[in-house]
């Protein structure tokens, strides 16, 4: 699902027009901030704090919703927060995406903007952090 989810963001014009670049594409990854280059902000990584991994009396069910952790990261408090909210607006959406479909019904359920991070240099990072339950299904 993970590997779904970023290809969905990386192609998304939205995210595109406000996004940095990392090696040529998005700077949205899993699990780690790839670059510090001025270049490469806002960027965003992705965690998965809950698997989602729903059951009933018959045992795991197809459908999952995932807890997942939005990073932004941006130059400027504002960068952050506008990466932040096109990637809000686009998995709030349905869609199919590498085998996996996205469903109606993703929710913002914690969001924080966090303090600076002083990359050195005069470089200040700032972090915008959102938790979303998306709802979605292998085909």
């Amino acid at each position: 699902m993970e590997e779904a989810l970023v290809a969905r963001l990386r192609a998304s014009a939205a995210i595109v027009a406000v996004a940095g670049v990392y090696n040529g594409r998005p700077a949205i990854d899993v699990g780690e901030r790839r670059s510090d280059k001025p270049e490469s902000f806002p960027a965003c990584f992705i965690d998965i704090n809950f698997p989602g991994r729903m059951y009933d009396q018959d045992g795991p069910q197809g459908l999952h919703i995932p807890r997942i952790r939005f990073e932004c990261f941006g130059r400027s408090w504002l960068q952050a927060k506008q990466l932040a909210r096109a990637i809000t607006e686009l998995v709030e959406t349905p869609d199919e995406v590498g085998g996996i479909r996205f469903h109606r019904g993703a929710q913002l359920v914690f969001e924080r903007n966090m303090t600076p991070e002083d990359l050195g240099g005069g470089i200040k990072v700032f972090r915008n952090l959102r938790d979303m339950t998306i709802p979605y299904t292998p085909t």
